[in-house]
């Protein structure tokens, strides 16, 4: 009885050991990424943090949801103070923008000055005047960087004469920024995001349409945001129509926007198109009456194609492809932002990257293929990733 004693509690205190060196790997284990993670951001510790401005003509919660991504992985890797950053920060509100960026941000590699943050809805000429006042500031010295957010904020800084680095991402138009951003030394435009054009190509193959609907903002200063040109030269070559619509969308009056895109859609499901493709358009979307948008157009059967937009088509648009993963992109965008920290910003090292490889979804709502009486063949429905059998709005 002595022995089972003595046994059982020398095997109780073989436990208790095991049982401490397995918790002491697993809280060691756990806290290795973020020493590695600590470790990089070090790098640029013995430096006072760089100032950022941050600009951008319009926020659409894509863009916000990526934008708050890269900062969080920017925490992660030591290159601002790590914060409880929510999914989507609305960057328009001051509040928000202290709170998670200015205020949380501080004491590291990079910090985000409330006064350094220019965000309007869609108004390019405010914008524009806003970036007079940056660069009057960067002459005193106050702004280390500039990150632009979109396409008219990226033009807008290659126009510039502004000589810190900048760093551009969330456009549309990559490839026609990056050709005028050629000569320019300071500016690193970081996506690798598909071309509207190329989504057009696409349906335009799977489906063979003679023609097709086009939405163009009246003040063709946002046609960059649609990459127009493209789209239109694209329809020269295969030699199909084009019908275009020309409204104020990219304007900051909500109820103004949505009655000139709902007007649009009017007026084209009354000319002889097989579609009409749905690119960014401001603020002329109402998701939440986005079918009664739609109506005029799907009542004619004829069918909507979104641009880049899983809501759009859970909503009542026919197809979209569309990118589902914002962490991928925003922790990609992170990394090239930390290597050109650590590289004093030499642009090299935005050429040896590899381009971003993210899996593209294909979406399909079946009650809109239904009203419009379109039968999609099987070999298109196997390349669905969702399918969706409602209508999310009114």
């Amino acid at each position: 009885m002595f022995y089972e004693v003595k046994d059982h509690n020398f095997l109780q205190s073989w436990f208790i050991c095991i049982f401490k060196l397995v918790l002491v790997f697993t809280i060691c284990f756990c806290f290795i990424p973020v020493s590695k993670a600590a470790l990089k951001g070090d790098a640029c510790m013995n430096k006072p943090p760089l100032k950022v401005a941050v600009l951008s003509a319009g926020l659409q919660k894509n863009t916000m949801t990526y934008f708050s991504q890269i900062l969080k992985k920017l925490g992660e890797d030591g290159f601002v103070a790590q914060n409880d950053i929510p999914k989507t920060v609305d960057l328009r509100k001051k509040s928000d923008y202290k709170k998670y960026l200015s205020d949380a941000l501080k004491g590291r590699c990079l910090e985000f000055p409330p006064e350094l943050g220019f965000f309007y809805n869609w108004e390019a000429s405010v914008l524009k005047d806003a970036i007079d006042d940056l660069g009057v500031r960067v002459e005193k010295k106050e702004v280390d960087v500039v990150f632009a957010l979109g396409d008219l904020a990226a033009k807008f800084m290659i126009e510039d004469e502004i000589n810190i680095p900048v760093i551009s991402f969330d456009t549309n138009s990559t490839e026609i920024l990056k050709t005028l951003a050629k000569s320019k030394k300071n500016i690193a435009i970081l996506d690798d995001s598909r071309n509207i054009k190329d989504d057009i190509e696409l349906f335009h193959t799977m489906f063979g349409y003679s023609g097709f609907g086009y939405l163009r903002d009246r003040n063709h200063i946002f046609d960059l945001y649609n990459a127009y040109e493209d789209v239109i030269r694209f329809g020269k070559k295969k030699n199909f129509q084009i019908k275009v619509c020309e409204g104020s969308f990219f304007v900051p009056d909500l109820e103004l926007s949505r009655s000139e895109f709902s007007r649009c859609l009017v007026e084209l499901s009354n000319e002889r198109i097989s579609a009409v493709f749905i690119p960014e358009v401001g603020n002329g979307i109402d998701m939440n009456n986005f079918y009664t948008q739609l109506r005029p157009l799907l009542s004619k059967k004829i069918p909507t194609i979104s641009y880049d937009s899983k809501s759009q088509v859970e909503a009542g648009s026919l197809l979209s492809v569309y990118d589902p993963d914002e962490f991928t992109r925003g922790a990609y965008a992170a990394d090239i932002i930390e290597d050109l920290v650590l590289n004093n910003f030499d642009l090299k090292v935005i050429a040896e990257k590899k381009e971003l490889s993210v899996p593209l979804f294909f979406g399909v709502n079946l009650k809109t293929a239904s009203i419009v009486q379109w039968r999609p063949a099987f070999d298109v429905l196997v390349a669905v990733d969702d399918i969706f059998h409602t209508i999310k709005s009114k």
